[in-house]
């Protein structure tokens, strides 16, 4: 699988393999979590990034009314977004980890070794990271999102999955096997949380817990170890057992009792306020979006605020049109953190960013 550089005619013999992608991906994945908390109405998506290098990226304003195209060489997706969205993202733009639209519909990605994603026929493609800001476009809802699942086929080469959550407190895990993407959601999802095993096995090892029909404690927190994919999804589901209203200040401590020592990144979605919070490693501080006050409207160039450049004081973000020099040192900073697992130079960040920047024009 590879990559087209486009805007760059120097750059359109130059490929980049998506198998070293898929390492990125490999080593930056290694404990997420994700769970919904509180009613319905009001519920909450606390998300956990966990890496073994480095925390950098770009928090992204995706606008509504933009043109996107798959940067994959095989027959590439092409759509128009119908929603704005934020995203949190460390391989560049249009490949996001996590995020949330403007209708309310959030969406993260985790590790699970079991995933193995079906052949692509007589479909265009995105990668698995797209494949997160297709839905994000496209999708108010999980219904919605669920409904245009097979428009695309994925090209991954990366196990991971993916947890959805909407406003009406609608959740679905999606995971990819040979045959499609299995989907729990509604009376087959009971509890609102997924980490980095498969759904149906999460919630058969859950039932040896106490208050879950077992009689093993369920864990205590401590970020000295490194809590397993069970362990982190006991903590989530007994979390996640109570349906009423949860403070974001809550939501964090959710996410502390499942933290480790490469956490990096902490996520709060608030679908039906439209607010987003986070914080970083080794900050106490969280930072918060208003997405009613962003300008989802398609410029020149994206909108986004360098993760690497936030203090530890809890500040309102103000987002920049993304250029392609800091675009390309953040790219560097991830490719550098993981060169190790890829053999890949730093240097490909240069094509990279510039294929992701040619990726995406606004709708005139």
């Amino acid at each position: 699988m590879k990559i087209r550089f486009l805007g760059n005619p120097e750059l359109q013999a130059m490929r980049l393999p998506m198998a070293l992608i898929g390492c990125l991906v490999t080593s930056a994945a290694l404990a997420c979590s994700t769970v919904a908390l509180g009613p319905d109405e009001m519920t909450l998506v606390a998300y956990s990034y966990d890496t073994s290098a480095t925390g950098a990226g770009f928090v992204v304003v995706n606008p509504a009314g933009a043109n996107r195209t798959s940067i994959m060489e095989e027959e590439p997706a092409q759509w128009q977004s119908a929603y704005g969205s934020i995203t949190f993202n460390q391989l560049g733009v249009g490949m996001p980890t996590a995020g949330m639209n403007t209708a309310g519909l959030a969406i993260s990605l985790m590790w699970n070794d079991d995933a193995e994603f079906p052949p692509v026929a007589d479909r265009s493609v995105v990668n698995e990271l797209e494949f997160i800001q297709f839905l994000l476009d496209r999708a108010g809802s999980v219904a919605e999102a669920i409904s245009l699942i097979d428009e695309v086929g994925v090209q991954a080469l990366v196990p991971i999955h993916y947890f959805l959550a909407d406003s009406s407190g609608n959740t679905a895990a999606l995971t990819p096997t040979r045959e499609g993407l299995a989907i729990q959601s509604g009376i087959d999802m009971p509890v609102r949380a997924l980490t980095n095993s498969s759904y149906d096995h999460l919630v058969e090892g859950l039932a040896g817990f106490t208050g879950f029909g077992g009689h093993t404690p369920i864990p205590p927190a401590s970020k000295a170890v490194d809590p397993g994919s069970l362990a982190r999804f006991a903590i989530t589901a007994d979390a996640a057992q109570s349906r009423e209203m949860v403070s974001v200040g809550e939501a964090f401590d959710v996410l502390t009792s499942v933290e480790n020592p490469q956490t990096r990144w902490q996520i709060v979605f608030a679908p039906g306020d439209q607010m987003v919070h986070f914080r970083l490693a080794d900050q106490t501080a969280h930072h918060e979006i208003d997405m009613s006050a962003v300008d989802f409207a398609c410029h020149s160039a994206p909108l986004a605020a360098n993760l690497t450049e936030l203090s530890g004081d809890r500040v309102n973000l103000t987002f920049q049109p993304i250029e392609i020099g800091p675009l390309t040192d953040v790219l560097g900073q991830v490719l550098e953190g993981f060169v190790d697992a890829t053999g890949l130079s730093p240097e490909i960040a240069v094509p990279l960013a510039s294929a992701q920047l040619g990726a995406v024009s606004c709708r005139f």
